[in-house]
């Protein structure tokens, strides 16, 4: 069973490798800076709500570990370096989630607006807790960013329940060869679009 890990890990590390040899992908900055402004528009609260209660599905991956930069997943690529395509988050106006793995599985938990209705907190049936942070917002794309501390990662996950969203996103970029076990920081971003 081990050589199998091993090798099906080998392949995944090729064949990332070889896509991102063949294939320029865009860079772009992850993380908002300080002196760059964030477009959260205002509106209040009951339209802010209505506004979020969809279907979104992950249309982008920009991927940042440490200060290596790469774009994981883009809908309608062939070939990306993570498959993210089953990933969504379907949001409601009475505050439920229900979060759909990237492999398939359904989470279902609740959410809550933070922080000046900047943080998007979501807690899900099984105890886990996931906050991001709104970056863009209107009807038709939402923009969400995740700052992973990689130190705490545990890598000898034995059992696969044990795995909570940040864990499978440093992961991803594992397999993807953009982290490794001396990654401090990893900045994840999904822009997503409504189901359609």
């Amino acid at each position: 069973m081990k050589q199998m890990i091993k090798l099906i890990v080998a392949i995944l590390i090729f064949s990332s490798i070889v896509y991102a040899c063949k294939v320029k992908q865009q860079q772009s900055n992850l993380s908002p800076q300080k002196n760059q402004s964030v477009v959260v528009q205002e509106v209040d609260d009951e339209s802010l709500v209505k506004m979020i209660s969809r279907n979104w599905i992950v249309n982008v991956v920009n991927y940042q570990s440490d200060a290596r930069k790469n774009v994981l997943y883009e809908r309608g690529i062939d070939a990306n370096l993570h498959d993210f395509s089953l990933e969504s988050f379907k949001i409601t106006e009475d505050e439920k989630v229900v979060y759909t793995d990237e492999g398939g599985q359904k989470h279902l938990g609740t959410w809550d607006l933070k922080d000046n209705n900047t943080k998007l907190f979501m807690e899900f049936e099984d105890g886990e807790e996931v906050s991001f942070d709104i970056i863009e917002k209107d009807k038709n794309q939402l923009v969400l960013h995740m700052s992973i501390d990689a130190r705490k990662v545990k890598w000898d996950i034995t059992n696969i329940n044990e795995i909570d969203i940040p864990t499978s996103l440093v992961f991803a970029g594992f397999y993807a060869g953009i982290v490794d076990e001396k990654t401090e920081t990893v900045n994840i971003t999904y822009k997503m679009n409504p189901r359609g």
